[in-house]
């Protein structure tokens, strides 16, 4: 019996070296490291004050112009005038809204990162105003499964801890409750929380899984997410060996492609940072000789921004090959998994140039 998880291999690399270097393409680089970029959701980069001190009374505007003086002291009497607790609350919100604005772009960007890879062309904008609405119906389903997942963690906690004859009173009273009897029961505590994130995490891999494949089947069945999803888990019902294996062995070939992406990315991480505080010693220094310190570092903060970007944008291109090959993966097997005809670029061929174009497979449109 032929293994399609492993027989994916060979044509996912040949498709992935076939989509970034033949021929390399800078540009296209950079439109999938953005695509890359926002998927994996690493888009939680640090919101720090910069260094900067508020010190409430000690802040001092009267160096300062007639007109920025103002300015400054308003700012500071406004801010003074909410509490500590509303900052925080205002803080945590603009976190949650942050966190669903990217949790929708990387909804829509999963059908851009799909379609692309297949056309082998890569646009943004069309793509992104095309898959607009499945997009948000994928975010919708994320947030259903993730509420789904949360409530069988909470209930598989509970159904543990009253196994184990603790109740709530004994949670929310620990003052008055058996100081040696608790410590006896944390290590069986401990293993609960770990034994229900483990089983948490292989809930959450296997549904993404089904995700992950529905996206496509959604795109080139002409139906809905949910749909797509349905037709997934009805498959997997007929098929349910090769899903198996295909989850053994993406997992070995996440954590060898990891390790190998890890080792390079380090390697160039260090190397660049190395490089780039050579650089800005030199600048503080010469600039230190003959510039003031604030001066200095009005300089040298845009200078920082610069290279920060630059950084970035850098470790984008580092990780974008791996998820580029392990799409490319999971589209190869799913041809050969699920009854659905992808019109991927090493079978098709446009007969039109404009971005939309249709595709021939071998004579014949493909069935969408």
């Amino acid at each position: 019996m032929s293994w399609y998880v492993i027989d994916a291999v060979d044509r996912a690399i040949e498709r992935t070296r076939t989509c970034l270097i033949e021929p390399f393409d800078l540009w296209k680089w950079v439109k999938l490291a953005i695509i890359a970029f926002f998927i994996g959701g690493s888009g939680g980069g640090g919101f720090n004050s910069g260094g900067n001190n508020y010190g409430g009374s000690d802040s001092d505007f009267s160096s300062l112009p007639s007109g920025i003086n103002e300015i400054g002291n308003s700012i500071q009497s406004t801010l003074s005038s909410f509490s500590v607790s509303a900052i925080i609350i205002g803080a945590i919100l603009l976190i949650v809204l942050f966190v669903l604005l990217m949790s929708i772009i990387g909804s829509i960007m999963d059908f851009v990162f799909v379609e692309s890879l297949v056309y082998n062309d890569v646009h943004i904008r069309g793509y992104f105003k095309k898959y607009l609405g499945k997009g948000l119906s994928l975010f919708i389903l994320r947030i259903l499964i993730g509420l789904g997942v949360m409530l069988i963690m909470a209930i598989m906690a509970l159904i543990s801890l009253s196994l184990m004859g603790v109740s709530f009173s004994d949670m929310s009273n620990l003052e008055s409750a058996d100081s040696n009897g608790m410590l006896m029961l944390l290590p069986f505590m401990i293993f609960i929380f770990i034994a229900v994130v483990l089983v948490v995490a292989i809930i959450t891999g296997i549904l993404g899984s089904f995700i992950n494949m529905s996206i496509p089947v959604s795109m080139y069945s002409d139906c809905s997410i949910f749909s797509g999803l349905s037709r997934v888990l009805g498959q997997f019902r007929k098929d349910w060996k090769q899903i198996i294996i295909y989850w053994i062995g993406r997992l070995i070939l996440g954590i060898a492609v990891g390790i190998a992406m890890a080792i390079v990315g380090f390697i160039l991480a260090a190397t660049l940072l190395i490089l780039l505080g050579i650089v800005d010693l030199v600048l503080y220094f010469v600039f230190s000789a003959i510039l003031s310190d604030t001066a200095v570092w009005v300089l040298l903060i845009p200078i920082l921004v610069v290279e920060l970007i630059l950084f970035i944008l850098i470790m984008a291109f580092i990780g974008m090959p791996a998820k580029v090959f392990m799409k490319y993966h999971m589209l190869t097997f799913l041809q050969q998994w699920y009854p659905i005809n992808l019109p991927m670029f090493d079978n098709v061929h446009r007969i039109a140039d404009s971005n939309m174009g249709e595709w021939v497979n071998e004579g014949t449109i493909p069935e969408q």
